[in-house]
């Protein structure tokens, strides 16, 4: 890195092993009216963090500042104004030259932020305050409303958008795989083989899921296979947002070509696979909404996917495997670990402190530790919305500390860690035994379908069911119960 480059992005890592950005494409763009410039490659947080930036949003209502939380497209603390279109989630965003980002909802500036007086009133702006007050009288009504609406958490949208920025459209397969992690590509190889048709759907912009920072080289090798089989559709960049009955499912796909925005895919599905993978979730603390405190996971997409230091002193709580893998690369980054708070050995943290950001936090210990930079690792929730839609009725499982799947209807599978837990050559032998499944079901569905069709004569061959190939169940994961401290914090990051 030069000393222009370190100047600009004093946060910036020398190039890491698995990051996705292409240092040999500057690119610039604005924030809040300010040139910045990032890679090719960078979200608009992950550039605005290599360049020192920590906070990017305010809360709807009492208006506190809010920083890196997930670091995906679930980040409640990063969704900003892109242009002409709003609410748009600034750690999933890549950023493009001329891009012009803001921040939303915020005067006379993000920094300085009128409305952060709100917080003065916390405690008569309960939840869902605006649901109970202003009723009456009647006649005052729309002098409410108008006043309510400034508390809405939106940006700016734009009245005269181009119809053609969406764009829809129908889709037939044998299989969609929803989640392109390791058992999610296994899933799709192992259908495309039985020559199944596969639609292989990641809301992520590459294959891999969580090996993209844990174990890149397999990442790499999986996502080859995929994508040099023929029969396998992938979309990157999209959701599967919907299912409805007999598996006709809504997908979202976002940016699918310059000039516009979504586009619909309306999709019927003989056979659906989810392998959503799993979801970190936040600890409950008081401070926990600080900007400087953030989950194990997007600390490591940052260092290893976007090669930036998240902060420069940290405190790290860890239930897992996964917090403990964040301390070695926190470490690896740079990042002076002040304290690992072992929350296996009863330990924990009590609060975070900071005006604006995070500066210190409070162990269980009495010990109080400054830093910049927390990061939880406390365990994780399974984002079973698709087998909701298809009847399926998770249920608690305490030794998980999670919910786990509780049987779906025939044509609807799980497959990966969203099912169980296991090594990551399980979970990738579990999406295989899954794949092949969902395909058998796929194809005989298929079948039945052509062999119900009329025909000249009016004879209908009897078509073979196929065998359905068995799977073995995952283990049920070993997790610490591990929800909240002994102080009240956010659960709801709105």
């Amino acid at each position: 890195m030069t000393s222009s480059e370190h100047n600009n992005q004093p946060q910036r890592l020398p190039t890491q092993p698995n990051e996705v950005i292409d240092r040999s494409k500057r690119v610039t763009f604005t924030w809040n009216g300010k040139s910045y410039t990032g890679y090719e490659g960078d979200s608009v947080v992950s550039a605005l963090a290599a360049a020192g930036e920590r906070v990017f949003s305010r809360s709807m209502k009492l208006h506190t500042p809010r920083g890196v939380l997930t670091g995906s497209l679930h980040d409640p603390g990063t969704i900003m104004q892109i242009d002409d279109e709003p609410n748009v989630r600034g750690a999933h965003r890549r950023i493009a030259n001329g891009m012009n980002a803001s921040s939303q909802n915020t005067w006379p500036s993000l920094k300085y932020d009128i409305r952060s007086i709100n917080q003065l009133g916390s405690r008569f702006l309960g939840p869902g305050f605006y649901y109970k007050t202003f009723m009456k009288p009647d006649f005052l009504r729309p002098l409410y409303q108008k006043v309510l609406r400034g508390f809405v958490h939106g940006g700016v949208v734009a009245d005269e958008r181009p119809a053609e920025t969406y764009e829809k459209r129908y889709a037939h397969t044998d299989v969609l795989v929803a989640g392109g992690g390791p058992a999610g590509m296994s899933a799709a190889l192992a259908a495309a083989e039985t020559g199944a048709s596969v639609m292989l759907v990641e809301e992520d912009h590459e294959l891999g899921g969580h090996l993209r920072w844990a174990d890149g080289d397999l990442a790499r090798q999986l996502r080859s296979q995929v994508e040099s089989t023929a029969n396998i559709r992938v979309l990157t960049n999209s959701t599967v947002a919907a299912r409805y009955d007999d598996n006709w499912l809504a997908v979202v796909q976002r940016a699918p070509k310059p000039g516009m925005y979504e586009r619909l895919i309306k999709t019927r599905a003989r056979s659906l696979v989810v392998a959503a993978g799993l979801i970190e979730r936040p600890y409950v603390f008081e401070g926990n909404d600080l900007p400087g405190v953030m989950l194990s996971t997007a600390a490591r997409r940052l260092i290893n996917l976007h090669s930036v230091r998240p902060g420069d002193r940290a405190v790290v709580l860890t239930a897992n495997p996964e917090g403990d893998a964040a301390v070695e690369e926190l470490r690896r980054a740079g990042v002076d670990v002040a304290a690992v708070v072992d929350a296996r050995a009863g330990h924990t943290v009590i609060r975070a402190r900071g005006r604006g950001q995070l500066q210190s936090v409070e162990l269980s210990t009495g010990q109080r530790v400054d830093a910049d930079l927390l990061i939880t690792a406390v365990g994780w929730t399974a984002p079973t919305s698709l087998l909701n839609m298809s009847g399926d009725k998770p249920y608690y499982e305490p030794r998980a500390a999670r919910f786990l799947p509780g049987g779906t209807e025939e044509g609807v599978y799980a497959a990966g860690g969203i099912a169980g837990d296991g090594t990551v050559q399980q979970l990738i032998d579990h999406g295989a035994a899954v794949g092949a499944r969902a395909a058998a079901h796929g194809l005989t569905q298929r079948g039945q379908k052509i062999a119900s069709a009329p025909t000249v004569s009016g004879d209908h061959d009897a078509v073979a069911q196929a065998e359905l190939p068995d799977v073995t169940p995952l283990d049920v994961p070993q997790h610490p119960e591990v929800y909240r401290s002994t102080t009240h914090g956010y659960v709801d990051f709105s």
